[in-house]
């Protein structure tokens, strides 16, 4: 790849989750000055995400310009081929060269900080500081980084670029107050950070040519509190102190603030990409069990004998987590080595009968999808081959069938993998993946099926103490396909002439604007080593606080 002779600076400030139907309504009453100026001045266009519209395959596209068919990063963890259990993804398992990467190629300096999706870290010309899949136990590491002793350097000025922070799962009394604190103050500590490590880079003569910051605080808000934004939300709370009513709008004016104060360092004369990797809206009211609407069909069967020792993993689990601090589970954890997958592996899969179950599914919302028990391909597979394409319609015919009492659809499309995918990693999803529907414009939350004798429903209706979700309950806010791009200074436009361009879009037009080549053919990638067994215990403890992970 060769960099033109005048190359051009661009900063790029990712926002997960960020979406219009919040962003517009604080620019249009004046809360973000610095966004709302970008939005009237520059182009702003809807960014089509990736299926499913989660931050692991979708910052992998991001990155890469390749969709996850093509890049092989589905979710945040993978099904490993011929077993009933799972690992989980890093780096690692993406293919197709970075956009960090391609531009280190040509020996120019790149800045990137918190982007998911990049542990274990590649080498690169600048430095590279990886998102929430990199392991914390007491704060960012400079294992996590590309340059451990510059990453030093800044965080002893600053403190590390991410602490453990607050259980995002949890539900005691007073945390959501505490987190809307700690959010503004998560926003205001990563500023800091980039803008030492800015200045740190510059110093050294190492100015970046591209620098992107990837703020996960705006999909964190969204998560846990679009129920007190929005009035309108089924899972809206009446009596929602002043603090929570405000977390939205006072998350949103601190990251419009790190952007001014980010784009005023870097230079007004960049050109300037706000972007993100999804949307975010809110949750219904009704959860659903993808697992018991496989079972009351007919198609997956248990094992009453087996799923006590489900039910007991599940149990042990859950007990560890409520009871102990975030930080003490995840020591008990991380002592019992490659504990973590075993356990969420028996939780998803345990119980089952194979020799009679034709589909199962994870049961996870990350990842919403269906894999059909192949012969020759599971490692107690009974459909045979010549039934494959016959199970899967029979799959596909008792999903759209799946109705919500009023005779909505639970389920939106349920597809054959290769009509949603293209590439060489296909095989990587499960065999029908599945979006589900709204519900009165508020999506659908898939929770894992609780296997507990008596309670054979797949759809579930929340109680009114159980609407500020958590474990078992989804969370309130949902992601939703559409991100945002917003191009501000010389050169600003849309990703491609399209009304809705694709994230996959992006990377090519950034390259693009900083006077590089293209080579969409260009796809070799380095192999980074996986999690050893001590960082797969951080990272799951880290996905359980987000509420990745029941």
């Amino acid at each position: 790849m060769s960099v033109s002779s005048r190359p051009r600076r661009v900063l790029v400030l990712g926002l997960d989750g960020c979406s219009f139907d919040v962003l517009r309504p604080l620019a249009d009453a004046g809360e973000l000055p610095h966004l709302a100026r970008w939005l009237a001045d520059g182009v702003a266009r809807p960014l089509c995400s990736t299926t499913p519209p989660m931050s692991f395959p979708a910052w992998s596209t991001f990155q890469t310009g390749l969709e996850p068919g093509g890049h092989g990063v589905f979710d945040f963890t993978q099904k490993e081929a011929g077993a009933y259990r799972i690992r989980f993804s890093n780096a690692r398992d993406r293919r197709g060269l970075s956009l960090f990467a391609r531009l280190s190629r040509a020996s120019a300096p790149v800045l990137a900080l918190g982007m998911p999706a990049t542990f274990p870290p590649e080498p690169l010309e600048g430095l590279l500081v990886a998102g929430f899949d990199a392991p914390v136990s007491t704060g960012s590491q400079p294992r996590s980084t590309s340059d451990p002793a510059l990453y030093e350097r800044i965080a002893a000025r600053t403190g590390p670029w991410m602490l453990p922070g607050l259980d995002e799962a949890a539900a005691a009394e007073g945390w959501h107050e505490r987190a809307a604190r700690s959010l503004v103050e998560r926003v205001q500590r990563k500023g800091a950070f980039a803008l030492e490590a800015l200045a740190q880079l510059r110093s050294a003569g190492r100015a970046p040519q591209l620098m992107c910051v990837v703020f996960s605080e705006s999909d964190t808000v969204a998560h846990h509190f679009w129920r007190d934004h929005d009035p309108a939300s089924p899972r809206h709370d009446p009596n929602a102190s002043p603090v929570r009513r405000q977390a939205l709008t006072a998350v949103y004016r601190a990251l419009d603030a790190a952007c001014g104060e980010l784009h005023a360092a870097f230079g007004e004369e960049a050109l300037c990409v706000v972007v993100s990797d999804h949307g975010s809206g809110g949750a219904a009211r009704r959860i659903v069990h993808l697992g018991r609407r496989l079972a009351e069909t007919g198609l997956l069967r248990r094992n009453e004998s087996r799923s006590t020792m489900d039910a007991l993993a599940r149990a042990t689990r859950d007990a560890a987590l409520q009871v102990l601090s975030p930080r003490m589970a995840e020591r008990i954890f991380r002592s019992a080595r490659s504990a973590a997958a075993r356990v969420e592996s028996a939780v998803r899969f345990g119980g089952h009968d194979w020799r009679r179950t034709l589909a199962f599914t994870e049961d996870v919302n990350t990842q919403p999808g269906v894999w059909i028990n192949l012969r020759g391909r599971e490692a107690s597979g009974c459909v045979a081959p010549a039934d494959y394409e016959r199970v899967r319609e029979d799959v596909i015919a008792a999903l759209e069938d799946w109705k919500l009492p009023g005779a909505g659809p639970v389920v939106a499309r349920a597809r054959r993998r290769e009509d949603v995918y293209a590439g060489p990693h296909v095989e990587r999803a499960p065999d029908i993946v599945v979006e589900l529907a709204s519900d009165a414009g508020y999506g659908l939350s898939l929770v894992p099926t609780p296997w507990r004798r008596g309670d054979d429903r797949s759809v579930i209706t929340l109680g009114d103490d159980e609407l500020g979700g958590g474990r078992g309950r989804g969370m309130n806010g949902t992601h939703r396909q559409d991100g945002v791009w917003i191009a501000h200074g010389e050169g600003a436009r849309a990703p491609r002439d399209a009304e809705c361009p694709r994230l996959s879009d992006a990377a090519p037009a950034l390259l693009a604007a900083l006077g590089c080549d293209w080579d969409a053919g260009d796809t070799d990638a380095p192999r980074p080593s996986p999690y050893s067994a001590e960082e797969e215990q951080q990272v799951a403890s880290r996905l359980r606080a987000l509420g990745y992970l029941e």
